[in-house]
């Protein structure tokens, strides 16, 4: 009986300490409030003249349904023709993507090009694609776009104009918008999407880095850098975050700039988001355990640097979300059980809809924010807490995955908006 109340108070205090970050967090978003007009004066295209050479790069494995209508936002991209270049990368499509990109890129007058590439996409999916198109890749900087990806026309201007006017400045990215909020599950999928978009990519910096991790479209890279790192890690399911962990670890800088945007599917189906989010852990766990390898590494030969031990410590910021969703599930199951048989609500119910209450207002100042509040929006909010535990869900899959030793396979994610 005494170890259980010691196990208890032990969870008491650590979600007292969970909901202080929650509040933390809160605090952060009401900061980005104050210096919104401050980042917004801070935007500005640079000249056309000053502007630097880009290449596009779009992999479309089996993406007949969407890339079409890609391929037209990006034809009409503001940038000079002279400094730009698109290239398609159809990595043996089974469908009939490569024929309708090739029919886009004779017509256009942009200057596009598709690369029918054969090289193990099937297993080693988009990181691989990268690697084989980036040789063919003219341009100073390249930017990854993904099939789906609806683009605005300054979007490309404003990602180069930061690089151009900091020069240090290794990686940029923008907004990702959700084109496909229309199912009740796929708004939830887009308020996951908005509140960690905003609280993990724009929280403010510390001692003047910006620990961010970047998506994987809508990002810009010098290609000087990308091809000094070795290019992409063909091994990674999530090549956008362990790419954002070695350019860190190296001591590049990146940055976000909100004002280049671009619109995304989110799954509208349950099976699908399950699969793709299943993709996104597993990828994240393999980061994880590798960068824990090279500290040990660094630990044993003496030879530790600052810099890996803040990386290290965002990673594990990253990830305290799910421990904290197991300790106020356990509040909660805690407190029913209070109501119950005490008949009364308790220490562990009142700390969970403590949390709750919290985690509402998070994702009501996100929507102000980002000038989406809306009853629908609302209402989906009150329920989020309930779609998280599908993340409970995934890493128990993950778990196995990892002990089966299954095999480390790229798996498309399913469209569902149509191109045409």
């Amino acid at each position: 009986m005494c170890d259980m109340n010691i196990v208890y108070w032990i969870m008491v205090v650590c979600t007292i300490f969970v909901s202080g970050v929650m509040l933390w967090r809160l605090l952060q978003i009401l900061f980005l409030f104050a210096r919104r007009t401050k980042t917004s004066a801070k935007v500005r295209i640079v000249p056309d003249e000053r502007l630097l050479k880009v290449t596009i790069l779009v992999p479309a494995y089996n993406e007949a349904k969407v890339i079409r209508k890609t391929l037209g936002t990006l034809q009409e991209i503001e940038y000079p023709d002279d400094k730009l270049e698109i290239l398609i990368i159809n990595p043996k499509s089974t469908d009939n993507t490569s024929q309708i990109a090739h029919e886009i890129a004779q017509r256009s007058e942009r200057n596009i090009k598709v690369i029918d590439a054969t090289n193990g996409f099937d297993v080693h999916g988009k990181p691989r694609a990268l690697n084989y198109a980036l040789k063919y890749a003219g341009g100073e900087v390249v930017i990854i776009y993904d099939a789906d990806s609806l683009v605005d026309k300054m979007a490309v201007k404003y990602l180069i104009s930061a690089m151009v006017e900091d020069p240090i400045l290794a990686m940029t990215f923008g907004t990702r918008k959700v084109l496909n909020p229309h199912g009740f599950f796929a708004r939830l999928a887009y308020l996951e999407s908005l509140s960690q978009q905003l609280l993990t990519e724009t929280a403010p910096p510390k001692d003047g880095q910006n620990f961010l991790f970047s998506p994987g479209t809508n990002v810009a890279i010098r290609k000087s850098v990308i091809e000094k790192l070795g290019g992409w890690d063909d091994n990674a399911l999530t090549e956008d975050f362990e790419l954002s962990v070695r350019l860190h670890s190296h001591g590049y800088k990146i940055e976000y700039v909100p004002s280049a945007v671009s619109h995304e599917e989110v799954p509208e189906k349950v099976s699908v988001w399950l699969a793709q989010r299943t993709r996104w852990a597993r990828g994240g766990w393999q980061v994880f355990l590798k960068m824990s390898m090279q500290m040990k590494d660094s630990l044993k030969a003496k030879k530790v640097k600052f810099i890996n031990i803040i990386v290290f410590y965002k990673l594990l910021e990253f990830y305290s979300p799910l421990f904290g969703l197991v300790l106020e599930d356990s509040l909660f199951i805690l407190g029913i059980m209070e109501i119950l048989f005490f008949g009364g609500m308790g220490v562990g119910f009142a700390l969970w809809l403590l949390f709750y209450i919290v985690l509402f207002l998070q994702l009501l100042a996100c929507l102000v924010y980002n000038r989406e509040l809306s009853i629908k929006n609302i209402m989906a909010s009150f329920v989020l807490y309930f779609y998280y535990q599908l993340w409970l869900v995934i890493t128990m899959k993950v778990i196995w995955l990892e002990l089966a030793r299954s095999e480390n396979k790229w798996e498309k994610t399913k469209r569902f908006t149509s191109g045409e």
